[in-house]
């Protein structure tokens, strides 16, 4: 969530709240079983998210635009767009095509319009200020009902963003009135001993659980859920959201600021799947919500992959990410991510490396987990690339969608993946285990021991080709001489050889950034993927030791105003490479010493597709 203004300067998350990990013991049991299903059923796992922010989704109704608060500005990524449910209900089948199964959407109750200092606006639907009645920017609730009733008729599933945490601010710091008197939420919200007054939550490290559950997060006013009335209306208002409308999960917004015991009996009184938003990197301390709740979203996975995919790091540590799986309840219903709402957007970590991304949202799809798809992500948005977060992102990872195409290369990739994960029942459920790990080359099998269905990924953090020879597990039943298609580009098999600590082994070779899916037998149907059109800049120049060179421009992902840094391939040879720039576009760029030092003259010309050597002076 954070997205109060106040919130970026107290919300020091994730460093803050390790201090919090391994305060909490298991002690009660997740939920397995559900009553109230929706017309596809409830979350479960092997289900694929896609998740909206519904202001920057779409414009459906331009009446419900602006209600003259000041809290809509197109232009100003702080303010209201226009996105509304209908605008959402308009375009389900692009969402259906990209092939996810769940669709996550934002709060749905009325918000107060701006933050109490005016700056920002409730687009994102966490400034709470009548939790029973729908925000009118999104629709009335006739339209609400109908995006999920037609969701459902498409095989969607619906997954309601709850925020029992707090309302908006509107109590000063530790005040008990309000001031002015006026300024305050909906009756019965507007009961003063409903809340906690203990101040603005400071992630200074000297912050307990208990701490953590009472104090207001970013300023905004922290619910009392020990309180009768206030557990009361909480979960008779968000019952008739979820069963009245037919919602078939919910994700729960700061969960961590809500106590464990109270979460359990949430999820029990709205009667579907919940999952909670547990910031924090530490498994010990988020693997304990999972004894409360159906799922949590998978922060420690989230940043792991993400730093050492986006950021070629060390891929032994997704080794030491998934040997703490057995803290977990069960690994296969956490909510795995790359980018979301709070965090910057991947391309924007990944230097708009779009072979990275492919990178990474194979592993999100085949590993193990429930893979949750940001709004945008299949458009390769790299939000402005700014990989700001400090201590949250930038609201540049909440641009309008671009675009609703459907032959975007990682639209395909993301279709592609979808398709093969309904299709291997492995991919949705299987028992996940390591196969190879180094610096560069990660492979894990997913297995079903009850009928041998089995997959095989492997990715490569590299940018050279590498080769493996990779021992199957020891469980596996796939037999010496079986041939192993990769289902991301079927022209591509391997067979298993006779040998290795199993006795049965392949070899893998894997090219820059490259990720590949084995399974036996006829593949699900032949694919080949598309073609990258790569654009090229080379900079011939020793720039001296310890230095670095970055290149500016005109066109996207370059500005003027920030470098993206270029890749040293040889003493005196700087290269950075694209896809996003179409074939035949010329753009303007320039080569720059630690983003500083400009090179002399005019500025070059590219061409998108084509590869361009300069010898620039300094």
């Amino acid at each position: 969530m954070f997205s109060h203004s106040r919130r970026r300067r107290s919300a020091l998350a994730f460093a803050g709240a390790l201090a919090l990990a391994g305060t909490l013991a298991a002690v009660a049991s997740p939920a397995s079983a559900f009553t109230a299903p929706g017309s596809p059923g409830n979350l479960a796992e092997g289900d694929v998210i896609y998740q909206v922010l519904v202001d920057r989704f779409s414009n459906g109704d331009t009446s419900n635009d602006n209600f003259g608060h000041g809290e809509y500005n197109p232009s100003n990524l702080g303010m209201y767009h226009g996105g509304d449910w209908k605008g959402l209900t308009n375009h389900l089948d692009y969402i259906k095509d990209l092939g996810v199964t769940a669709i996550w959407i934002s709060p749905v109750s009325q918000n107060e319009p701006l933050s109490r200092d005016g700056t920002e606006a409730s687009y994102h639907g966490y400034f709470t200020k009548d939790f029973a009645t729908p925000n009118e920017h999104f629709g009335s609730k006739t339209d609400l009902q109908t995006l999920v009733d037609t969701a459902h008729t498409k095989g969607l599933k619906m997954i309601l963003d709850v925020v029992p945490n707090h309302t908006a601010d509107y109590f000063n710091g530790t005040a008990t009135t309000y001031s002015p008197s006026t300024y305050k939420p909906a009756s019965p919200l507007d009961n003063s001993t409903w809340y906690h007054h203990t101040g603005d939550c400071l992630f200074d490290g000297s912050m307990n659980q208990t701490q953590l559950e009472n104090c207001d997060l970013g300023g905004l006013d922290d619910l009392d859920q020990s309180n009768s009335s206030v557990d009361t209306y909480l979960k008779n208002t968000y019952k008739d959201w979820v069963q009245g409308v037919g919602f078939d999960g919910v994700r729960v917004d700061a969960a961590r600021s809500v106590p464990q015991s109270w979460l359990q009996s949430f999820q029990t009184a709205l009667d579907v799947p919940s999952f909670g938003e547990v910031f924090d990197g530490n498994i010990d301390y988020v693997s304990s919500y999972q004894n409360y709740e159906w799922g949590v979203l998978d922060f420690p996975y989230f940043f792991t992959a993400r730093d050492a995919i986006a950021g070629d790091g060390d891929l032994n540590n997704l080794g030491n990410l998934f040997s703490q799986d057995y803290k977990y309840a069960n690994a296969n219903r956490l909510e795995t991510f790359l980018d979301n709402h709070d965090r910057a957007r991947f391309l924007a970590r990944a230097g708009d490396n779009y072979q990275r991304l492919r990178e990474g949202l194979t592993f999100l799809l085949t590993s193990r987990g429930v893979p949750v798809i940001y709004y945008g992500t299949e458009q390769a948005d790299n939000g402005n690339m700014n990989a700001n977060e400090i201590p949250i992102a930038n609201k540049d990872n909440r641009k309008d969608l671009s675009s609703f195409s459907e032959t975007g290369t990682i639209y395909l990739h993301i279709k592609r993946l979808n398709e093969i994960k309904k299709a291997y029942p492995s991919l949705r459920t299987g028992t996940q285990r390591e196969m190879w790990k180094d610096t560069n080359v990660y492979a894990f099998s997913r297995r079903i021991d009850t009928t041998g269905a089995e997959t095989i990924t492997a990715i490569n953090d590299s940018w050279n080709s590498q080769t493996r020879t990779i021992p199957l597990r020891s469980e596996s039943t796939i037999a010496v001489g079986t041939v192993l298609t990769n289902l991301m580009n079927t022209s591509e098999t391997v067979t298993v050889a006779s040998g290795g600590v199993t006795g049965k082994q392949i070899t893998v070779t894997l090219g820059e950034h490259d990720s590949k899916v084995f399974a036996a037998g006829s593949p699900v149907s032949s694919y080949t993927p598309p073609a990258r059109n790569l654009t090229t800049i080379r900079v011939h120049y020793n720039v001296g030791y310890g230095n670095s060179l970055s290149i500016r421009g005109d066109s996207n992902p370059f500005s003027w105003t920030q470098g993206i840094a270029a890749r040293n391939t040889a003493s005196d040879v700087w290269e950075y490479q694209l896809e996003r720039i179409p074939t035949g576009t010329t753009f303007q760029f320039k080569p720059l010493i630690n983003d500083s030092t400009w090179s002399t003259g005019s500025n070059y010309t590219g061409t998108g597709g084509g590869t361009l050597d300069i010898y620039p002076t300094f």
